[in-house]
């Protein structure tokens, strides 16, 4: 499900007491702030919970800070963030800055330990792109720097068939071979949060105020309350309701699920690279346990294999130790 807080962050706007608002939050103007989580001034910034100021984007790409408003994005809770996580040299500001100034993250790709301020990151030109939860932001360093992943063209892929070979992303979090065992139509809901954030992939079930099922989709524009996986309830607007062609897949281990076809590959289609890194071939390890590897929630990052080299410098962000355990 795509739940998407980075989508639509208000832009600045000059008030006439002399202040900067940043959706609610007031920075005052004639000075450069500091963020607290950076080496940067100035720019986009919001109030912590610590009486500080931190830059939006800092926000959203250090995994433990979260709005304590989701709604408006204020105020920023810094409590989550763990102290490893301070002590982190920046790759890039490190010689220019003698002390440690805020928090750094590290690299996505693997267990690569390479640390840097997310401005800084963005400043060098590092690649940034919205991620699998709990994840939020994919960011890389120079050494992993990949180019933008295209989307798989929709129109050429061709329709499956029933007991048809193909590859797909098992419960696991690892790509294996498996068989298509039937073909269903499944209706998804579009909505619009009030926070600006969309889903394009709700249950009709989902909505909470309006029996769906019985009754069919809202009327575009109307109101309705959509309960989120994390069983809350959260205000929203209908936008539209969808039927896709879903695929149902049975794995060597006899474990099924359902998938849309952009999310399948056929056996004579050419596989992506992040694809490629995560195949395994489960005949090959029927009895070595490769199917009772820890369940990954489904649409999330896989698990990283850590690398001993690394082990004791690398911070595994606690939301996914959490999610794991």
């Amino acid at each position: 499900m795509k739940h998407d807080i980075i989508q639509n962050i208000n832009k600045q706007e000059q008030l006439k007491d002399g202040t900067t608002s940043f959706n609610n939050s007031l920075a005052p103007s004639g000075k450069n702030w500091d963020c607290c989580l950076c080496s940067l001034r100035g720019g986009a910034l919001q109030r912590a919970n610590n009486d500080k100021w931190v830059h939006v984007l800092c926000s959203l790409v250090v995994l433990e800070a979260r709005f304590v408003n989701i709604a408006e994005r204020s105020p920023v809770d810094l409590s989550y963030i763990p102290l490893a996580r301070f002590q982190l040299k920046c790759f890039y500001c490190k010689r220019r800055v003698k002390r440690d100034v805020g928090c750094c993250v590290q690299c996505s790709h693997g267990r690569c330990t390479t640390a840097f301020h997310p401005t800084c990151a963005q400043a060098a030109g590092q690649l940034m792109q919205p991620d699998d939860w709990p994840f939020i932001v994919h960011v890389t360093c120079y050494r992993h720097k990949s180019p933008v992943l295209p989307e798989r063209n929709k129109a050429a892929m061709q329709e499956l068939e029933v007991g048809q070979q193909v590859i797909c992303k098992h419960k696991n979090g690892r790509y294996y071979q498996c068989e298509v065992l039937e073909l269903t139509t499944a209706t998804f809901y579009e909505v619009i949060f009030d926070d600006g954030s969309y889903s394009d992939n709700l249950f009709p079930e989902d909505i909470e105020n309006r029996d769906c099922v019985k009754l069919g989709p809202p009327a575009v524009g109307d109101v309705v309350q959509v309960r989120w996986t994390d069983n809350l309830l959260y205000g929203a607007k209908f936008v539209a309701s969808h039927s896709i062609l879903m695929y149902q897949m049975e794995f060597e281990d006899g474990s099924s699920l359902s998938a849309k076809r952009e999310d399948v590959y056929s056996l004579d289609e050419e596989l992506p690279k992040r694809v490629k890194s995560r195949m395994s071939k489960a005949s090959d390890m029927r009895f070595d346990g490769i199917f009772t590897e820890k369940e990954v929630k489904q649409g999330s990052k896989r698990q990283r294999v850590i690398n001993s080299r690394y082990r004791e410098d690398y911070i595994e962000p606690l939301l996914y130790r959490v999610m794991m355990e």
